[in-house]
């Protein structure tokens, strides 16, 4: 019945970490249909939301910001969308929420621990996805830490690219941070959904780790932004990624995450384009564009970045003086 309560399972982890991709995994399975999806973007263009590969009415994106800094408002009012569509005979039996990688993810526990909003939206579990290939920098950051902390569920991903002596260290000092989260996996693509949301709704000590990760000092935002080029006409791939690589390389720290659907001369699907810090992922397109993802869209977070300079020296446009 649509009026009975739709579980909510947060999916969380750095920007990179693999949650677009584990989600697409997920939503490709048929023991997991019957579910909505709510993509928390950090800029403007629902990047994610396509590569998901999206469920219609049952996809929504929470954009301009990280759910964290955005709960009080938007958040609540995301959900309630859903819901509206779920009444209008739309088909879900629950949510899969995926945060922005910079989302400390505290608050929204907060708020879906209000009492009207538990009623409809009851909590399944909080997954958080470690970079296996990260080793101890996936502690570095306080963000970090209290995704790992609050965790009911932790997914190493990446579980593939590292030593298996070096996978076993980083399980053991994952299970040290947090005792009580069921480690899923030595690769995201392993953790299937049913197995993860079950893990999820069966943790234990959650009360206890949603309040130790609410006392973890979240990294100060100020300066902290999300800026979306429009990209109207095609580009050509090989000199816009040596652009972008310049780009990636000059600014160093300061770029946090690249991420991008751009129309490429002679191909009719989009580039992917992806980098986290000063990495540049390697560029795959697709065979066509994801329904309403055109035009092309990039997406770039960092702190301190001009917007002006920002294009001119992505897409070749002419600083203004």
């Amino acid at each position: 019945m649509n009026g009975d309560p739709v579980p909510v399972l947060l999916i969380a982890g750095a920007p990179g970490a693999g949650k677009t991709t584990l989600l697409a995994h997920w939503m490709a399975d048929p023991d997991f249909a019957n579910t909505a999806v709510l993509v928390n973007e950090p800029g403007d263009a629902a990047i994610d939301e396509h590569l998901v590969g999206g469920l219609g009415a049952s996809t929504r994106t929470l954009s301009g910001g990280c759910a964290c800094c955005i709960a009080r408002r938007d958040f609540p009012l995301a959900l309630e969308a859903l819901a509206a569509s779920r009444r209008a005979a739309v088909r879900f039996e629950r949510v899969v929420v995926e945060l922005a990688g910079l989302a400390n993810p505290a608050p929204v526990l907060g708020q879906l621990a209000d009492p009207d909003l538990q009623e409809r939206f009851p909590l399944q579990g909080l997954a958080t996805l470690v970079d296996a290939t990260a080793g101890a920098r996936a502690f570095d950051d306080p963000e970090s830490r209290a995704r790992i902390a609050a965790a009911d569920v932790l997914v190493l991903a990446k579980g593939d690219l590292v030593a298996a002596g070096e996978l076993a260290r980083l399980a053991q000092r994952l299970a040290h941070a947090n005792p009580h989260a069921h480690i899923a996996g030595l690769d995201a693509r392993s953790a299937s959904a049913g197995a993860v949301w079950d893990a999820a709704g069966s943790a234990s000590g959650r009360a206890l780790r949603h309040l130790d990760a609410s006392v973890v000092a979240a990294r100060d935002h100020e300066g902290m932004r999300a800026h979306t080029l429009a990209i109207d006409a095609p580009l050509e791939l090989s000199g816009f990624c040596m652009r972008l690589a310049s780009f990636l390389q000059a600014e160093g720290d300061r770029v946090v995450r690249v991420k991008g659907l751009v129309a490429v001369e002679g191909r009719k699907g989009p580039a992917v384009i992806q980098a986290v810090a000063g990495e540049l992922h390697p560029v795959r397109t697709l065979k066509d564009w994801p329904p309403g993802a055109a035009p092309g869209a990039l997406v770039v977070v960092g702190r301190g970045l001009d917007p002006a300079r920002l294009a001119a020296a992505i897409l070749g446009e002419r600083q203004p003086h």
